[in-house]
């Protein structure tokens, strides 16, 4: 995905095209809103952290229909199985990037600043000397740059590179992971969380 720009969109269309279809845009909802939830993602990823997971650990998660009851696997046996683990939760951010960037129709200068930063690949923020805990810190303060810098199409483009940053630091193969993920989404019902937000 990293250089590619023509890839960046068809993600950019695919994630955005598969949260209208699953009714997440049957209401408007708020810049805020939306980066508030790239948060809760990183949030996530720090978590499972924190629970004790390798940052490369990834298990599959299924609620039973009869029980209601969570199941869990180490290795996915079906379409429908949830991926976990930290990989996933840094597809999630990507994913929502994706998503905002198609609903504000800003694919053309976040897939331009997305290259850009490959391009020169250099970022004073995440460091390969630094723990993952401490990136995920950071990419805290860059997902809120969102809301508070000049560009959203470029802020958005620097969340995505520095969580690609934070994935190559770790030994997650995080394209591996959007895949599995986006492909995971297109499986869930429409309005499938029943959250508020």
């Amino acid at each position: 995905m990293k250089n590619n720009k023509q890839t960046i969109i068809d993600l950019v269309n695919a994630a955005h095209g598969n949260a209208v279809a699953k009714g997440w845009w049957t209401e408007e909802r708020t810049l805020p809103e939306l980066v508030a939830l790239i948060h809760s993602e990183a949030s996530e990823a720090l978590e499972d952290l924190r629970n004790g997971y390798e940052p490369t650990d990834v298990w599959y998660e299924r609620k039973d229909a009869l029980t209601g009851q969570i199941k869990t696997m180490a290795l996915q046996p079906f379409d429908d199985w949830k991926p976990c683990g930290i990989p996933s939760e840094l597809a999630d951010i990507v994913i929502r990037v994706f998503d905002l960037v198609g609903r504000y129709k800003l694919t053309e200068g976040f897939s331009s600043n997305l290259d850009n930063y490959f391009v020169k690949d250099t970022d004073r923020v995440i460091s390969s000397e630094d723990s993952l805990s401490i990136n995920m810190g950071w990419l805290h303060s860059v997902i809120s740059f969102i809301l508070l810098g000049k560009s959203v199409a470029q802020d958005a483009a620097h969340v995505v590179y520095c969580t690609y940053k934070i994935a190559e630091f770790n030994g997650i193969e995080l394209d591996a992971a959007i895949v599995e993920k986006m492909a995971y989404n297109t499986t869930r019902p429409i309005r499938h969380g029943g959250k508020k937000l």
